[in-house]
């Protein structure tokens, strides 16, 4: 092999490294800054009574659990189970879920609500909440504690312990 072939070569694997980590990366910059004022939130709720609303600012004095998903996302579909297992838990204090919709009908919100067994509310965002939230990735799971402060952001798979000990920090961790 020539020496002209092997520093190619070299180039080529550092621009695949360097892609690779800008990838891995840029997979982390969906959702809030941790330790921001999470963004006022005033979004419609789905399948409940006329007028019925998710306000975040109505939620101050408790800790509350944000996921964003869209009813076509597979990876979205596979996390609700652990999200619902940790909204069912009982826990020291209370704790909102809510899920956050980013599809674009009610329809489609309310058929991922009831086939994936969510037993918390789920509202549909009108694009303000994806936007003031930095929305990038599916599912994208934001901890919010009882001042509105964000204290956790995850994207992608939901780890259903490290879920647990953001709550437990909060007060709000699973009664033994």
């Amino acid at each position: 092999m020539s020496e002209r072939t092997r520093q190619w070569l070299r180039y080529a694997l550092w621009f695949a490294v360097a892609a690779s980590a800008a990838w891995f990366l840029s997979r982390r910059s969906s959702g809030p800054s941790v330790g921001i004022q999470a963004p006022d939130v005033d979004l419609p709720l789905v399948a409940s009574p006329a007028g019925q609303r998710f306000q975040l600012g109505a939620a101050r004095g408790m800790p509350v659990v944000i996921e964003a998903f869209t009813s076509w996302c597979s990876a979205c579909e596979r996390a609700a189970p652990r999200l619902a297992e940790a909204a069912k838990a009982e826990r020291q204090r209370g704790v909102r879920f809510v899920g956050v919709s980013l599809d674009e009908t009610e329809a489609a919100a309310h058929r991922a609500k009831i086939d994936w067994n969510m037993p918390y509310e789920v509202a549909l965002d009108d694009g303000s909440f994806g936007r003031s939230f930095s929305i990038k990735l599916l599912p994208t799971l934001i901890v919010i504690d009882s001042e509105g402060r964000v204290r956790h952001v995850a994207s992608g798979r939901i780890d259903r312990d490290e879920l647990e000990a953001q709550l437990s920090a909060l007060g709000a961790g699973v009664r033994e």
